[in-house]
């Protein structure tokens, strides 16, 4: 199921929410951020990659279950990140960004939409 907000400052939010997975296009949110805090320049990061496979480890996943790309036909490029990882993207690029997030997660999670299970 697909959910589309918008943070305060205009940023656009779309996450996908299938079995119990969140998971969030940050492509999208990108398109309000400054050239050096787009998803490619943080997915360079030397750090990034160990992030990802101790992320792999601890949840006992693949990372093509962590991050998603897709090319649309018209050219787009979308890069769907599960939440956690999603969170870390977030707090680096831009941190009230990842707060409003996180407050985002916390309402789902209150009204039932999604489960911590």
């Amino acid at each position: 199921m697909k959910y589309e907000f918008i943070a305060d400052n205009g940023a656009r939010f779309e996450m996908d929410i299938e079995a119990n997975k969140l998971m969030l296009d940050v492509a999208k949110v990108a398109e309000s951020l400054r050239k050096d805090k787009q998803p490619q320049v943080w997915m360079n990061k030397r750090s990034v990659p160990g992030f990802l496979d101790l992320a792999c480890k601890q949840m006992g996943c693949k990372a093509d279950k962590l991050v998603h790309e897709v090319r649309k036909v018209d050219g787009t490029v979308e890069l769907w990140l599960e939440a956690f990882v999603a969170m870390e993207y977030l707090r680096w690029a831009d941190d009230r960004l990842a707060t409003w997030f996180a407050g985002k997660i916390n309402e789902l999670i209150s009204d039932g939409t999604i489960s911590c299970e």
